[in-house]
């Protein structure tokens, strides 16, 4: 199930939910006031790139 980051329309609480995709967001309950008024909000994620990771941080055995 993916995590969800969700704000709440009635008390403006912003919290993460694990919602399964079939579940439509007026379910979602906000966890302060328990109103059924969560928008889905748009978030970053990291990315590691190739520059920030060292071979050796990659590797499963020794690097030649």
């Amino acid at each position: 199930m993916p995590l969800y980051a969700y704000r709440c329309r009635a008390c403006g609480a912003e919290f993460e939910e694990l919602v399964r995709f079939s579940t439509p967001d007026e379910e979602i309950a906000c966890p302060r006031c328990g109103q059924r008024a969560a928008e889905k909000r748009l978030t970053a994620f990291a990315t590691l790139g190739r520059e920030s990771i060292s071979r050796r941080a990659l590797a499963c055995g020794p690097i030649p």
